[in-house]
């Protein structure tokens, strides 16, 4: 096994109060490190610059997925809070989902959201994961704009906020799916983007979406062991 496959020589410090916990007021605003492709040297800079680096030459592709929100907070009979975040829709209504307590929810648990919408366990697999039945008058999908929360990315220690359903998405998300942000995209603006265009930069999209995978912690030694759901 090749050494530049262990984690270990990937490990660096990176102190706590580096990771920013609210986003900046301007999305382009952010710090943005430029390597020179001559001579190997890099150098800092501002995101909104980036089209003065860019020609007629260059693509850039767009994931434009769209994080719908996935984190659902019920309780239980008894009052015991539950939170949901729902992973993958199997069918209408039916999800895999990872829950919180865990050890509170067993199959037939019941989940209350609110007084139209509830959902009861009817599977708990070994992995973790829950499979949930939506007891719900439509689609589970249509109410998660009202009942649903971002789900934000675990070095985020706060609670989500209102503001987050539009800065934890990017400007350019089409197609709901992800449950996560394709972050990189996140500091793009329509100034940013126009002067891309006015520098005759090709931008292309595709649509790839986000799953549970960018969150899961790697659990090996050895990189090539490690499997993204």
């Amino acid at each position: 096994m090749s050494e530049h496959f262990l984690i270990d020589d990937y490990d660096y410090d990176l102190p706590e109060e580096l990771i920013a916990q609210e986003p900046l007021s301007e999305r382009d605003k952010s710090r943005m490190m430029v390597l020179s492709k001559k001579d190997k040297t890099w150098k800092d800079d501002f995101f909104f610059n980036l089209p003065s680096y860019l020609t007629e030459n260059d693509v850039i592709v767009f994931n434009n997925t769209k994080v719908f929100p996935a984190r659902l907070i019920g309780h239980k009979k008894t009052g015991a809070r539950i939170e949901i975040f729902l992973l993958r829709e199997i069918q209408r209504n039916l999800w895999e989902t990872l829950v919180r307590p865990a050890r509170r929810v067993k199959t037939d648990t019941v989940i209350i959201f609110d007084s139209e919408i509830t959902a009861i366990a009817v599977e708990k697999r070994d992995d973790g994961h829950c499979i949930f039945e939506f007891n719900i008058d439509g689609d589970i999908k249509e109410k998660l704009e009202q009942i649903g929360r971002v789900p934000l990315p675990p070095y985020i220690k706060r609670e989500d906020l209102s503001e987050d359903r539009q800065r934890y998405q990017t400007v350019y998300a089409k197609v709901p799916g992800s449950i996560a942000a394709p972050t990189a995209g996140l500091h793009f603006t329509p100034t940013v983007l126009e002067k891309l265009d006015k520098n005759g930069v090709t931008c292309v999209e595709i649509t790839l979406h986000v799953g549970y995978g960018t969150f899961e912690p790697v659990r090996v030694r050895e990189l090539s062991r490690h499997s993204v759901s």
